[in-house]
């Protein structure tokens, strides 16, 4: 008997407000969505910056067939139309969570690759679609969705780390520098919280009303089912306090409410993800192709 499998397939939301409009009121019809281009493929894990008039849109491209995450980029004009697209970042490990920031007028990546035991930052020769390793983040650390922001003088990295028993979905930790591009140092509570609810990281770190907040996944019912937010009331290097105080549900699409785990700012502009359970007996194939082709590699071209 031919079973149908569950194949969870993402796509990204672009809303033209800041995120802490968004959050003061969740309902919004204006999206701009990317969309999978074809069957078993889905872009997730949004981060965007700014850069000469453009927004560039940095996500986690994956196919099911390799099921191994590259980085993508989407460009936008002012008026949110789409004018380019780039391949910006591959391995021969998983890459995902293609986080974005900017220091001193230079821009720099720092993707998940946990897959590798490292965590790297990046930095464009050629952006977007050029990037060189400058700096590992704590040596030996796979940090699994590192969220970063300058906050009281400091560099904050906001992360999980894998292991046994679902620990990536049950520890928050934290590290911090004096520069981004010096040595990390681990928080003295780490994990500064436990629990699956409120633990693995899902976007940028922002101010709202002054204080710092921080979303993150809430997988209690399924991975990546909603985004919570953390109110995080004391960090310092030795103290850690946060409670949760919104939830943000997957109904921005039809089609795409099974899930929602980013949340990320880009000055007024907030990105999204969404995703939709698919049930397909084709997935069997792929499957079995995938793992054939680590043998005879031709066979993933068919």
């Amino acid at each position: 008997m031919n079973k149908k499998i569950e194949t969870d397939i993402w796509a990204v939301g672009i809303l033209n407000k800041k995120i802490s409009k968004f959050i003061n009121n969740k309902k919004e019809n204006n999206i701009v969505w990317i969309y999978p281009e074809k069957s078993f493929q889905f872009y997730a894990d949004p981060f965007g910056i700014w850069k000469d008039g453009k927004l560039y849109v940095f996500v986690e491209a994956l196919d099911y067939r390799i099921k191994k995450g590259n980085i993508d980029c989407f460009v936008f004009n002012k008026n949110l139309r789409k004018i380019d697209f780039h391949h910006s970042l591959s391995s021969n490990y998983h890459l995902s969570y293609p986080f974005i920031i900017s220091d001193k007028d230079k821009i720099y990546m720092i993707p998940e690759s946990s897959q590798s035991g490292k965590t790297f930052i990046y930095e464009p020769i050629n952006f977007p679609d050029k990037w060189q390793k400058v700096k590992e983040i704590m040596e030996n650390t796979p940090m699994i969705d590192p969220s970063i922001i300058k906050f009281k003088d400091k560099w904050w990295v906001f992360y999980s780390l894998p292991g046994p028993n679902g620990r990536a979905m049950k520890e928050l930790n934290v590290a911090y520098t004096d520069s981004l591009l010096n040595q990390w140092s681990e928080h003295p509570k780490n994990p500064v919280m436990v629990g699956i609810e409120n633990s693995r990281p899902g976007g940028t770190p922002f101010l709202h009303n002054n204080c710092l907040h921080l979303p993150v996944q809430d997988c209690k019912k399924t991975y990546g089912r909603q985004i919570n937010l953390l109110k995080i009331e004391k960090l310092t290097e030795k103290d850690f306090e946060a409670k949760k105080v919104d939830t943000i549900k997957p109904n921005f699409h039809k089609m795409y409410s099974d899930g929602l785990h980013t949340l990320s700012e880009c000055e007024n502009i907030t990105l999204i993800d969404c995703k939709k359970h698919e049930y397909s007996t084709k997935r069997k194939w792929i499957n079995w192709q995938r793992r054939l082709g680590r043998f005879f590699p031709l066979i993933l071209k068919i």
